[in-house]
C-alpha cells in the first residue's frame, strides 16, 4: 500500500505526505518501508533524510500501471486531502492539488476541484506558463458549468480572459467562451463586467478577423453613446476607433482614441467600477496600444513613442513584451530600423521569445524588416519572414496580414528581388480584398512606387503611383505614409 500511494507521486515523496495518506504514523512508516529499501525499491535521498524516492522511475511505472482504477480513483483523492491539510494555502502545491482533485473525478466536490484548478491556473499565469494556465482554467469552467456553479464559472472565465489578453491568443472556442462570460456576468447582475467581456470580445474578433467584428464595433459604440457609465462610453468610442483604424480611416480613428482617453481614466478611480479585468488590463483594455499606433500613423511618432515608454518596466516579462511589440510595429511604420532594431535586440536579449504570444510572431518580423534593411542579408531575413508569416500568421489569417506582406515586399526590395517583391504586394492587394484592414494601405501603394522604381521604369510611371500613394494617405489623414511618399516625389527630383 505504500508503494501504491508513493508511485501517486512522481520519483521522488516525503514521509510525513507519504505517512499521512497512508493512515500510519512517520514511524511506522519508516518501519514497513525498511524491506522495501532491502528489495532495492526504494531509497533514501541523500540530500534529504525525510524523502524517499524510486530507486528507478520504470519501477515506479510499474507498480502505477498495474493498479485498478478504482484504487487509483480514491488513492488521487486521499492525495488531495493530505496536500490540503498539509500544504493548506501553499500556493507551491496548487497544480498538484488540482492534478490529483481533478482525477479523482466524481469523489471530489466539484467546487473544490474547480476552485483548486483556478489557483493552479493563477500560479502558473504568474509563471508565464500561459499555455498551461489556459487548459486549467478551462478545465475549471467547463467543471463548475456542469455543477451548475455559475459564480464559479465566471471567476473562472475571467481569469481565463486575463490569461488569453496576456498570451494573445484568440480561437474560436474561446470567443464562445466570451459571449458565456457576458451572459453569465449579467445573469449575476455584475453589468460593468458585463461591459468588458464584450469589449474584449470585440478585441478577439478584430484579432482573429471576425467577418462580423464591424457589426460588433457598431453595437458596442452605439451602446456607448446610450450609457452614463464613463467606462462603457469608453469602450464605444474605442470600438468606433479600432472599426476606423480596421478601414483606413486614420484621421477618424485617431480622434475617437483621443475621446477614448478623455472619458475613460475616470471609471477606475471608482470602486464599482473597479473590475478584475480592469485592474489587469486598464480602461478600456487595449486602448493606449492603439491610441499610439494611431498617433503614429497620423504623423506624431515622437508623441506615440514617448507614450509607449511609459509601459517599459524591465522587471515586468508581460509589460516588456507589450512594449517591444507596440515599439517596434511604430518604428516599422516610420521606417525607423535604428529604433526596431534596439527594441528588439532588448526583447532577444532578455529571452521572452519564450512566452510564446502572438506578439512574439509580429516582433519576430519587425526584427527581420531590420535587418534586411540594414543590408544584414536581406534576402534571408525576408525568406525568414515569410516563414514566420506563414506559420503563425496566415492559417487563420490574423490582424495585419495585409501589412506585413508589404513589409516582406520591403525587405525583398532591399535584397534587389522584385520579383519576390512583386509576389509579395499581390499577396498583400489579396488580403486587404478578403480581410480589410486598410490602415496599411498607404504603405502597400508607397510600394508599389518603390518597386516601380526598382524596376527601371519610366520616372513617369514611378511618380504616378508615388503620387496615388501620396494623395490616398492625405485623403485617410494617414499623415505618416504621405510623408515617406513626399520624401520618394523629392528623390525623383
Amino acid at each position: 500500500e505504500l508503494l501504491d500511494v508513493a508511485a501517486f507521486f512522481g520519483r521522488e515523496i516525503g514521509l510525513r505526505l507519504l505517512s499521512h495518506v497512508a493512515g500510519v504514523e512517520p514511524a511506522d512508516c519508516v518501519e514497513r518501508l525498511e524491506p522495501l529499501h532491502a528489495l532495492g525499491l526504494l531509497e533514501t535521498s541523500p540530500d534529504d533524510p525525510s524523502t524517499v524516492r524510486f530507486t528507478h522511475d520504470l519501477v515506479r511505472e510499474s507498480i502505477f500501471e498495474t493498479m485498478t482504477q478504482q484504487l487509483a480513483v480514491r488513492l488521487h483523492l486521499r492525495v488531495a486531502d493530505a496536500l490540503d491539510h498539509l500544504h493548506a494555502g501553499d500556493e507551491a502545491v496548487a497544480e498538484r492539488l488540482a492534478y490529483h482533485l481533478w482525477a479523482a473525478g466524481p469523489l471530489a466536490d466539484p467546487a473544490r476541484t474547480a476552485a483548486a484548478l483556478m489557483r493552479a491556473g493563477h500560479r502558473a499565469a504568474s509563471k508565464l506558463a500561459y499555455q498551461a494556465a489556459d487548459r486549467q482554467l478551462r478545465l475549471s469552467a467547463q467543471l463548475a458549468r456542469t455543477a451548475g456553479l455559475m459564480d464559479l464559472e465566471l471567476s473562472a472565465l475571467t481569469l481565463l480572459t486575463i490569461v488569453v489578453r496576456r498570451h494573445n491568443k484568440y480561437d474560436s472556442p474561446i470567443l464562445d467562451l466570451l459571449d458565456r462570460a457576458e451572459y453569465l456576468a449579467r445573469t449575476l447582475g455584475r453589468d460593468a463586467e458585463a461591459a468588458d467581456f464584450r469589449f474584449i470580445r470585440l478585441m478577439g474578433a478584430y484579432t482573429a478577423n471576425e467577418k462580423d467584428r464591424r457589426a460588433l464595433a457598431s453595437q458596442l459604440h452605439q451602446h456607448g453613446q446610450s450609457s452614463t457609465d464613463p467606462t462603457v462610453r469608453a469602450y464605444g468610442q474605442t470600438a468606433w476607433g479600432l472599426h476606423k483604424w480596421d478601414t483606413g480611416h486614420i484621421g477618424e480613428s485617431y480622434r475617437s482614441f483621443m475621446a477614448a482617453d478623455s472619458v475613460g481614466p475616470d471609471a477606475a478611480a471608482t470602486p464599482e467600477h473597479d473590475t478584475p479585468l480592469r485592474r489587469d488590463g486598464g480602461v478600456p483594455g487595449e486602448g493606449p496600444g492603439w491610441r499610439a499606433v494611431t498617433t503614429a500613423l497620423h504623423g506624431d511618432v515622437a508623441t506615440a513613442l514617448t507614450f509607449v515608454d511609459t509601459w517599459d518596466q524591465p522587471g515586468d516579462p508581460y509589460a516588456l513584451t507589450v512594449w517591444a511589440y507596440y515599439t517596434t510595429m511604430i518604428a516599422s511604420m516610420a521606417g525607423d530600423t535604428a529604433v526596431v532594431k534596439q527594441a528588439c535586440d532588448r526583447w532577444v536579449e532578455a529571452g521572452f521569445g519564450r512566452l510564446h504570444t502572438l506578439a512574439d510572431d509580429y516582433v519576430q518580423q519587425y526584427r527581420c524588416w531590420a535587418r534586411a534593411l540594414t543590408g544584414d542579408d536581406p534576402a534571408a531575413a525576408a525568406a525568414e519572414a515569410e516563414q514566420l508569416l506563414t506559420a503563425s500568421l496566415l492559417d487563420p489569417p490574423q490582424w495585419g496580414l495585409a501589412y506585413y506582406y508589404g513589409l516582406i515586399a520591403e525587405m525583398w526590395l532591399a535584397a534587389g528581388k522584385t520579383d519576390e517583391a512583386a509576389a509579395s504586394l499581390e499577396r498583400a492587394d489579396q488580403a486587404l480584398r478578403d480581410c480589410g484592414q486598410r490602415y496599411a494601405e498607404g504603405h502597400i501603394l508607397l510600394m508599389r512606387a518603390r518597386l516601380l522604381q526598382a524596376r527601371g521604369e519610366p520616372a513617369t510611371a514611378v511618380r504616378a503611383a508615388a503620387e496615388q500613394a501620396l494623395a490616398w494617405s492625405v485623403q485617410r489623414e494617414a499623415h505618416l505614409f504621405a510623408e515617406r511618399a513626399r520624401r520618394l516625389l523629392a528623390n525623383l527630383g
